[in-house]
């Protein structure tokens, strides 16, 4: 063998290595983000990493600025400091840091409860997660849905709404919102909550999400 065919041969293989590793590493990572709308096996996780290559831009929402925007909204105050770190895998979609503790992720979730008491609100499965119970209308569309691990949420709302979440800081699109799986332009992550007083914050968006309905 030629030493210009071996390097090449060489070359083949250490890229082969190197591709298994970063295949091993990611699956692992994804593994540890726990249950979401796939599989959590391999096969789920091939999946995933398809989705990857039709992801967009989590903080550019296509809505037309200045337009009327839910009144639940109009208050809105800017959430400070950074932004959590969001995981690269669309599904399940989680942040990776900033989680709230239980007492805040329990908060989150008896105000989605109490939500669900109003009139043409309820309680089911999420359509999306397969795995948490999720606000719906009464004509069957999914509101949002708590994530019990970390307190982050998912929402629907209007594309202006969306703009408005998004650009003072308290969540980002769904990377595959309005391009695959059925998820509407305005699916927004809302970020967990870090202190008592931005649940407040939070029940304003998902009364955006339910006005509309």
């Amino acid at each position: 063998m030629s030493t210009f065919r071996r390097a090449g041969v060489g070359a083949a293989v250490g890229a082969m290595a190197a591709g298994i590793g970063w295949a091993v590493r990611d699956y692992r990572r994804w593994k540890a983000l726990g249950p979401g709308g796939v599989p959590s096996n391999p096969v789920g996780w091939v999946a995933v990493t398809g989705m990857r290559m039709r992801t967009r831009d989590p903080y550019t929402v296509d809505a037309p600025r200045g337009g009327e925007v839910e009144r639940a909204l109009r208050a809105l105050p800017r959430r400070e400091g950074p932004r959590p770190d969001v995981a690269p895998h669309p599904v399940p979609h989680r942040v990776l840091n900033q989680h709230a503790d239980q007492a805040r992720i329990a908060a989150v979730q008896d105000m989605v409860q109490d939500l669900a008491g109003r009139p043409g609100l309820e309680m089911r499965m999420s359509g999306w997660e397969k795995h948490h119970p999720a606000l719906f209308a009464a004509d069957g569309t999914e509101l949002g849905h708590v994530h019990p691990r970390d307190g982050s949420l998912h929402v629907s709302l209007r594309p202006p709404d969306a703009a408005v979440v998004v650009d003072l800081g308290w969540g980002e699109l769904h990377r595959l919102a309005g391009v695959m799986l059925g998820l509407p332009a305005g699916y927004v992550l809302l970020y967990p909550p870090r202190e008592q007083a931005e649940i407040a914050c939070l029940r304003s968006i998902l009364e955006a999400a339910a006005a509309v309905r």
